[in-house]
């Protein structure tokens, strides 16, 4: 069968494996296409069959750890693997016996590409040490050793002559296997219109083209021959900066990347033109995507899986039925999610009670996952149906009486740090004035920062800012508080809304900033809507400034006005509608989708 436009878009989940309990790391596909490999963060090496399309064996490596798994050439029964817990050393691993044939020492940092040669059992090797190895599996020894001079990616063309390394996300240079020692014999620089680190590099089956992927919500391909540009895909959600792996199709007509949202976009590379939006019903970012050399299959894998572990039927009324329904589910030594319907209706239906169980006595790692989850899932569930929130790490810190102890607290003033009371202080500061002459309208941009050392809040500029100005505002590298006063028409009159903007970029912040920045935000707000009678008009949080639009603060101003139903597909419940369900809880356990 010929892969088409319209063949991509009729591809469908066709099996869910939960195998691993971390994050799968990579996947490939033997060369015959009929079976798959599997390496994760939790040191599992898992064999699948592809015709029977279920598991076939796991292996481990508690040791040293393993990712970027590859099959060697031709051969289903072996594989090579870097280490990512003890050392930098590669290692050749039998199938059969669960036997190291060889090890491949000499990487002095974490090797982060690793290409097999599709001809014979030559394989070339990337490293954080700034080098690139050329090994034979046949011996331990490296072969070659070339320095690009910088963090290297790397992958052999399709003949097996020539590899391609992408140097410090800005340049590629092409090396002859048989003359490597004399360096480059092409080179070409690529740079991308934003910030970001190259993560994969990659030749079509043909030899024609180059795919580069990045961090940053944008892949390229270019020419293999000259370095010329033939296509630039975005489009897709990477706001995390999350290593995305993308692919071509075996046609060399494709290309495919998963996305943060958990849907696989795909491209023309003939007409540049994006052909598909497929929903891979991954919970989380894909971080793993590779299409099956033989087959009409693809594999793709992501970070996080919720998982539904059960649910009640309502019989009485919600307080009745809470201390029944609720405490039987929370274990000792495993966090959970709990969602607990209320006999309350709101504009979008019943009200629910977010719950997040985290006993003390669960692992670390458990807690730190859901502690990056808990957002995602309150956003797929839908925030409009969310009443109250609870977390807790003991039974009494859950049960009724503990979520009437909840209610009442949050009824009372709330005790305020050191950071809070400066912003009961703002009106002796240079802030004080600028939000006075804002209310005055005297200007029309406030833009505030958190001193993190001193926990107080400063003006950074009032600058003049017009709406075409405003996304350059937005800094790139640092967290900010911005007020804008945005002017437009609306039906046939010209009017003005206050907007809030809350801007945290990517993952370049500490932790300590990310939560000081959180837990200061409703309380600068509450003083600047109290104490300077400023009605703010909408409220939102981005990570950059590309969006802010004039089109897209209309649309956050003046929303359309109809009901949009919220899509709620993880964790899917049994048949029914929502209203009918008490209590829904999720096990929460890590797992991969392929």
């Amino acid at each position: 069968m010929k892969i088409t436009d319209s063949v991509l878009r009729s591809f469908r989940v066709a099996r869910t494996y939960r195998e691993n309990s971390q994050k799968v790391n990579c996947v490939d596909f033997s060369p015959s296409g009929e079976n798959a490999i599997s390496s994760s963060d939790d040191d599992c090496i898992v064999l699948y069959d592809i015709r029977e399309g279920k598991p076939k064996s796991t292996l481990f490596s508690k040791k040293y750890g393993v990712d970027l798994i590859r099959y060697t050439h031709g051969d289903a029964q072996t594989v090579v693997y870097s280490s990512n817990k003890l050392d930098d050393t590669i290692r050749y691993l039998s199938l059969t016996d669960n036997q190291y044939i060889r090890y491949f020492p000499g990487h002095t940092a974490r090797v982060i590409a690793l290409s097999m040669s599709p001809v014979d059992d030559t394989f070339i090797s990337g490293s954080l040490d700034k080098t690139i190895r050329i090994w034979d599996l046949r011996a331990p020894n490296c072969q070659g050793l070339t320095n690009p001079l910088g963090k290297p990616v790397c992958s052999f063309d399709p003949d097996g002559l020539i590899f391609a390394a992408g140097v410090e996300s800005q340049a590629i240079k092409l090396y002859d296997l048989r003359a490597f020692d004399k360096g480059p014999f092409a080179s070409f620089e690529t740079r991308f219109n934003r910030f970001c680190d190259w993560t994969g590099l990659k030749f079509s089956n043909d030899g024609k083209q180059i795919l580069i992927s990045t961090n940053g919500g944008m892949i390229r391909v270019l020419n293999a021959f000259n370095g010329s540009v033939l296509h630039t895909f975005s489009g897709y959600n990477n706001s995390k900066g999350i290593s995305l792996e993308a692919c071509f199709t075996p046609d060399s007509q494709f290309v495919m990347i998963g996305s943060e949202d958990g849907r696989v976009h795909v491209w023309s590379t003939e007409s540049g033109m994006k052909v598909a939006v497929l929903d891979g019903k991954h919970p989380g970012p894909i971080n793993t995507l590779q299409f099956n050399p033989r087959y009409m299959t693809f594999a793709s894998a992501c970070t996080n899986m919720l998982v539904l572990d059960s649910y009640r039927e309502p019989a009485h009324s919600w307080d009745k039925e809470y201390d029944q329904f609720l405490l039987p589910l929370l274990t000792p030594q495993e966090p959970c999610y709990i969602l607990y319907r209320l006999d309350s209706l709101n504009a979008q239906g019943y009200e629910w009670i977010f719950i997040a169980w985290s006993p003390d006595q669960s692992p670390v790692r458990q807690k730190m996952v859901y502690a990056a989850t808990r957002a995602t899932l309150k956003k797929e569930f839908g925030g409009g149906h969310i009443k109250d929130e609870m977390f807790g790490t003991v039974e009494d810190d859950l049960c009724f009486q503990g979520y009437l102890r909840h209610m009442s607290s949050c009824c009372s003033p709330a005790p305020l740090t050191a950071a809070e009371q400066e912003l009961q202080r703002i009106k002796v500061t240079e802030a004080r004035r600028a939000l006075q002459q804002l209310k005055q309208r005297r200007i029309n941009y406030i833009q505030l920062r958190l001193d993190v050392e001193k926990e107080t809040i400063e003006l950074v500029h009032t600058k003049p800012t017009e709406t075409h100005e405003l996304p350059y505002r937005i800094p790139t590298d640092s967290p900010r508080y911005h007020f804008f006063i945005f002017k437009h028409s609306h039906q046939g009159q010209r009017q003005e809304a206050l907007v809030f903007i809350y801007s945290m970029p990517g993952y370049t912040c500490s932790i300590k900033e990310r939560m000081l920045y959180s837990s200061c935000k409703n309380r600068l707000l509450d003083d600047v809507e109290r104490d300077y009678q400023l009605e703010v008009t909408k409220k939102m949080e981005i990570d950059n400034g590309d969006g802010l639009t004039e089109d897209f603060l209309y649309e956050e101003v003046h929303p359309i006005e109809h009901t949009l139903k919220q899509a709620f597909a993880k964790p899917r419940g049994p048949g029914g509608m929502r209203g009918n369900k008490r209590l829904i809880k999720d096990a929460g356990e890590n797992g991969e989708e392929s």
